[in-house]
């Protein structure tokens, strides 16, 4: 059955569930057509719990399913495959990535990695700060913060607490198709942007928490100024 080219959001949505993530990926490096009982075992789930997912993956264009008849009378089986999708703009850097990725392994390796992204941080921060020496109204720091993290590829949501505090949930991470592999690495590069974007501010922030992949896809961290309390209406994270 031939299958649709997906629209973004629709990938997006069916593949933010761990499952249908996990069926996704079981199908695409198997490369051939895979019976529900075999997704089972492979995952450690059950049947009936499988097949509402691959339904989801099916009905956006991600998956296929045929019906292959065996040579002795019995029950048809259905066999799920992973639709083959044209590569989008970018792949290539995915490639190099992964290749400087493999470059970098051991403690000082990473932790060059984390300066780097600190550096890169800050930077990210003075492109849509003030001018040097200014100083900005606390809700104006946390959108200079939030434009910052957006220009890196991050999708925050902010919530003021008390003491001068701010809890960020970060969704959408830049760097999730390298976790799986370099998940060490994504994260001290992960944790040196936020570094370096909080140093980066006027005035600056600590880091008191952070929180690398508490759900797939998004990390929490805390926050705090310099004695400043955050006032006006706080941004609810998303559910």
């Amino acid at each position: 059955m031939p299958g649709r080219e997906p629209a973004p959001i629709e990938v997006h949505k069916a593949l933010a569930d761990d499952t249908r993530f996990r069926l996704y990926r079981y199908l695409r490096l198997s490369g051939r057509p895979v019976s529900v009982r075999e997704l089972a075992a492979r995952l450690s789930l059950h049947p009936n719990t499988l097949r509402p997912h691959l339904r989801r993956l099916e009905e956006v264009g991600l998956v296929a399913s045929e019906v292959r008849r065996g040579a002795t009378v019995g029950r048809p089986q259905t066999l799920y495959v992973a639709v083959p999708r044209e590569e989008p703009e970018g792949s290539e850097y995915r490639l190099l990535a992964e290749i400087l990725a493999g470059l970098l392994s051991g403690p000082r390796a990473l932790e060059r990695a984390r300066e780097l992204a600190r550096e890169w941080g800050a930077y990210l921060v003075v492109q849509g700060g003030p001018k040097p020496g200014t100083r900005l109204p606390a809700r104006r720091n946390l959108a200079v913060l939030q434009e910052a993290m957006a220009r890196a590829g991050f999708e925050p949501r902010f919530h003021r607490g008390s003491q001068g505090s701010v809890e960020i949930v970060l969704r959408a991470c830049p760097f999730r198709d390298l976790v799986e592999d370099h998940r060490e690495l994504v994260c001290a590069v992960h944790r040196g942007l936020i570094e370096g974007m909080l140093h980066g501010l006027k005035p600056p922030l600590s880091l008191v928490s952070f929180e690398p992949l508490v759900e797939r896809g998004v990390c929490r961290l805390l926050a705090r100024g310099r004695g400043a309390r955050f006032g006006g209406r706080a941004q609810e994270p998303d559910a």
